[in-house]
This record gives C-alpha cells, sequence and structure tokens, in this order.
C-alpha cells in the first residue's frame, strides 16, 4: 500500500453555492467531481435560438442552459470534431503541417463551404487546416480525412470515438463537414464539450507560416492554389473581428439546422464557451452569443485556487543520480464566483507520495490534489514531476556512492 504525505492548504477564494453534475471529465490529468453551476434564468438572458450552452471553461462552471441536451442537427460545428481528429493526428507525430496531401476527386466534388481546391493538386496540411478554421472548407476537411484515416468512412469513425470517449451521450456523426445528413445530430452541451477538447491542443493557437497572429484569429487571407489562382478567404466567425477578446469558434448553418454557433473569448482568468443551436438569423446567432459571453465577463470572476506554476513539495527518489524531485499541479484550478461575493473558502488538499522509483517523466504521477467545499469533492487534481529523470545505471551508481561516503575524488 502506498504511503501518503498530506499537506493541508487553505484557499482564500469562495465557491458559489449552488451544484450540479454536468458530466465525466474530458481532460486528461485532471477527475472532475460535482461542478457548481450558477444558472441564469432564460428570461435574463432572452435566448431564442433553439437550444443553448453557457460555460466557463476554466473553471468548469455552467452558467446557462436551455435544452442543452436535445439531440439537433449542428451543421459545420461539426468541423469541431474535425479538427479535434487533425490536432490529435499532429500531436502524436501522425502527421505534419509540412505534408502535402493531394486532393482527390470526392474531395474536389464536395458543395456547400469551399475553398474551391484543385483536382489531384497537393496542398500543404497546414493551408488545408486553415481553410477549414477559417472559411469552414468541405473539400479541405474531406481531403484532410482521407489523408488521415484513408477514407472519410473511416475518418468518421475516429470522430464517433472520440465523442464517445469524452461522454458525448447525444452526438453522433455521419460526415467531417456537417451537410445534412438524416443519422447526424449532437447537442449544445456536447458541441461545448469538444470545443473544450481542442481548446486544449498545442495546435489550437497554432501560428502558421508568414503570420504574426494565430490560425483561429485570423479574419482574412488569401489562399494561392499550385496552379496560382487565388482565392480570397473570410472567417465566417465575426466575433474573431469585432468581439473584444475572441480566439476562436465554429459557425454553422443548414436550413435543417438553422443558425449556429461555438464561440469562446478570454479576458484576465475568465473564458466563456457559448453554443447556440437554431437561431432564426445570423445575426441573432452572434448577438446570443456575444450576450453569453458578455454576461460572464460583467457578473463573474475567476480566482486562482491551484497554480500549476508553483512547487507543491519534495518527493523522494529511489534509483535516481539525485535524491529527490520537486512536484507540481498538472494544471490550474480556479474558481468562479459572481462579483462581490463573499462565502465559506474551499479547502485545498494536496497528497504526495512517499517516493518513487526513477525513471521519471514529467507526467508520471506522484500525488494528487484534492479541492473540496463543506465537505464535497469538487475537483481532483493530479501531481506531477517538473523535470524528467532517468533511472541510475550501474556506473551512476558507484558515482552516487562514492560521493556519498567521499571515497575518492571522481
Amino acid at each position: 500500500m502506498k504511503k501518503f504525505l498530506i499537506i493541508g492548504l487553505t484557499a482564500v477564494v469562495a465557491l458559489a453555492a449552488a451544484s450540479a453534475i454536468i458530466g465525466p471529465d474530458c481532460f486528461k490529468g485532471c477527475k472532475r467531481g460535482p461542478q457548481t453551476q450558477v444558472r441564469a434564468a432564460s428570461t435574463d438572458l432572452n435566448i431564442t435560438a433553439k437550444s443553448a450552452f453557457l460555460v466557463e471553461a476554466n473553471s468548469g462552471k455552467v452558467l446557462f442552459t436551455k435544452d442543452e441536451h436535445k439531440r439537433l442537427p449542428i451543421a459545420s460545428m461539426v468541423k469541431i470534431t474535425t479538427l479535434a481528429i487533425i490536432y490529435d493526428a499532429l500531436a502524436a507525430g501522425q502527421i505534419k503541417m509540412g505534408d502535402m496531401v493531394t486532393v482527390s476527386r470526392e474531395a474536389n466534388s464536395m458543395g456547400g463551404s469551399q475553398a474551391f481546391l484543385d483536382l489531384d493538386s497537393e496542398y500543404s496540411v497546414e493551408t488545408l487546416v486553415k481553410s477549414i478554421i477559417v472559411a469552414s472548407a468541405n473539400d479541405s476537411c474531406v481531403a484532410m480525412a482521407e489523408y488521415i484515416a484513408g477514407s472519410e468512412s473511416e475518418f468518421v469513425n475516429r470522430m464517433n470515438e472520440l465523442a464517445a470517449k469524452l461522454g458525448m451521450e447525444n452526438t453522433n456523426y455521419a460526415n467531417c463537414t456537417g451537410l445534412p445528413a438524416a443519422e447526424a445530430y449532437s447537442c449544445a452541451a456536447d458541441v461545448a464539450k469538444i470545443y473544450q477538447y481542442i481548446m486544449k491542443s498545442p495546435f489550437y493557437g497554432y501560428v502558421s507560416t508568414g503570420t504574426q497572429e494565430p490560425m483561429n484569429k485570423v479574419w482574412m487571407y488569401d489562399l494561392t492554389h499550385p496552379s496560382g489562382r487565388i482565392t480570397g478567404l473570410t472567417n465566417t466567425n465575426r466575433h474573431v473581428r469585432f468581439f473584444n477578446g475572441c480566439d476562436g469558434g465554429k459557425t454553422g448553418f443548414t436550413s435543417e439546422a438553422g443558425h449556429c454557433i461555438a464561440v469562446t473569448a478570454t479576458r484576465g482568468a475568465l473564458r466563456p464557451v457559448a453554443v447556440i443551436i437554431g437561431a432564426g438569423d445570423s445575426q441573432t446567432r452572434f448577438a446570443e452569443s456575444g450576450n453569453l459571453m458578455n454576461f460572464v465577463f460583467s457578473s463573474f470572476e475567476n480566482k486562482l485556487i491551484v497554480d500549476a506554476s508553483k512547487v507543491l513539495g519534495d518527493v523522494r527518489l529511489k534509483k535516481a543520480m539525485q535524491d529527490a524531485i520537486e512536484v507540481y499541479a498538472k494544471e490550474n484550478f480556479y474558481d468562479l464566483v459572481k462579483k462581490g461575493d463573499k462565502e465559506p473558502q474551499p479547502k485545498v488538499t494536496v497528497k504526495l507520495n512517499e517516493s518513487a522509483q526513477a525513471p521519471i517523466t514529467e507526467n508520471t504521477v506522484l500525488g494528487t490534489i484534492i479541492v473540496t467545499d463543506e465537505g464535497q469533492v469538487v475537483r481532483e487534481i493530479d501531481v506531477v514531476a517538473g523535470v524528467e529523470v532517468a533511472a541510475l545505471g550501474y556506473w551512476d551508481a558507484v558515482q552516487k556512492i562514492a560521493q556519498k561516503y567521499k571515497l575518492f575524488n571522481i
């Protein structure tokens, strides 16, 4: 049985009063318990869309819902999961941004929003990803799906596997574009979940070649085709240009789905993620998603409870050149509170392993942080090593013993 060194810490912030369980954890290294929920009455925000969901991503608190689990078509918001599979392939080294992708007849023949790719021509992964983010290009989606998985159908299988892994119980994908399909559906809560997933990717803020801003913030750019032809592309998410702090999102529209959007913005420690499905027109989806985000910025503040940059303590090492290693929280934890509220403070307890055996990687779990509110666990976070430590080799062991007992000068 493992022994633990228990360190009690008290945070100087307040948790909001009401709490509700909103679903399973979807982030590595973070185990979520019941999450606090601060709901606003629908009459306060006057959301006319069929479905809506608002979560503050840094704290995980849900702030507004309207038919958030109702199964609906979501049009091009499907491409959030398309990008998730692409980002995962990039992170795993399966593909690279500089790889060249040949455009098949299937990709070239896609309707709807397009980058108007040339048949049988080659485009870089970077160019195709940028056209998906900015212009919601269906042809680029299919080209990438075929490149990664061999066919769009196999790529869609991966999309559904990821959705199941993340606990998206009201989602089924039929294609990688969001073009109408009878068997395809999702819900506002699931869309928010997958969007928070891609926000965790190192490629979410990828800065493309020759620009000074991340792909997800690009408003307009000219796509130069191998033939020399140029296609001007404009971002379908106008919040990127006009909403202070917006750094990404995905729009969607079909006659079946109505006008949809998933969008996020960040100001200081606040990061709302808002989802609108089935708005009556484009202006309404932007107005209502903007109102949801403004509601967060005007009414709440985040307090940093667990700081991933701070050393939590030391764990003794076995079979390593060094005797101990400093450990950290795997990620930050924030508490979202209404501005001006003064509530009982949460408790943070750190449990560190008494010892660990090398080799140690930066992701080796060496303990747990438990955040509780009035005795209820609201979050568990892994404690990890700050650096890698190799296992002690034979000559390393000899050297260490010699140094310890000062047997001779080395």
